[in-house]
């Protein structure tokens, strides 16, 4: 009887550990399977690592469109942000928009955010934040960086309502929010614990790139 209620014991133990270990990774990595239209083109993955009292970022996105097996259009995007609460520190991409090449990096320094990109150099005063999906406080922000081109976005955010969406085989309840901008449509939907479930995005031709979580 001791032997067995140690047992039980060790595997209580590995299961709180396994139940801790899934849910810190859920928070800490976000990976979809991207859609354009019904066609799997790619992945799109987020990585986040504390170091003491700040945030690093990994983000990757790979993308193919093809057509009667020929190639029409690839997306290559990898990312390093560095955070201090809600604010950018550092940021550097670099990225392959259908072989046109974008460069971007830029430094929080005495109250000023400084970005280099294939613009030239620009400069904004105070707290910046990129479209950072994975953190839900950017809804609050007014203006965002384009991670890829180094631009400034003026950005409307809103919430849409409360409404229960389909991840993982699962059907969980979800807020949903919209964000526009001169170029941009797009929905995000998180859980009730903030955490981002899901993304949908209007483009040019009219054809919905959605986002669905591996």
């Amino acid at each position: 009887m001791l032997a067995i209620n140690k047992l039980k014991n060790i595997l209580m133990i590995l299961l709180l550990f396994l139940v801790w270990s899934q849910s810190s990774f859920a928070m800490n990595s976000w990976n979809f399977k991207v859609f354009y239209g019904d066609k799997e083109i790619g992945e799109h993955h987020f990585s986040l690592q504390k170091e003491g009292d700040k945030r690093r970022v990994m983000i990757e996105a790979d993308f193919n469109i093809d057509i009667l097996f020929i190639n029409v259009y690839s997306y290559k995007h990898k990312n390093t942000e560095i955070w201090e609460g809600s604010c950018l520190s550092t940021i550097e991409s670099i990225t392959d928009d259908n072989g046109e090449a974008f460069i971007t990096n830029g430094k929080y320094e005495n109250g000023v955010f400084k970005i280099n990109s294939k613009q030239g150099t620009n400069e904004v005063v105070g707290c910046v934040s990129t479209f950072a999906y994975w953190d839900k406080s950017f809804l609050d922000n007014e203006v965002l960086l384009n991670s890829q081109t180094g631009e400034i976005v003026d950005v409307d955010i809103s919430f849409v309502a409360d409404e229960k969406i389909l991840i993982r085989d699962k059907v969980v309840n979800a807020k949903r929010y919209k964000l526009k901008s001169d170029k941009l449509n797009i929905d995000l939907w998180y859980s009730d614990e903030n955490q981002w479930l899901a993304l949908n995005s209007i483009t040019k031709d009219g054809t919905n790139l959605r986002y669905q979580m591996k």
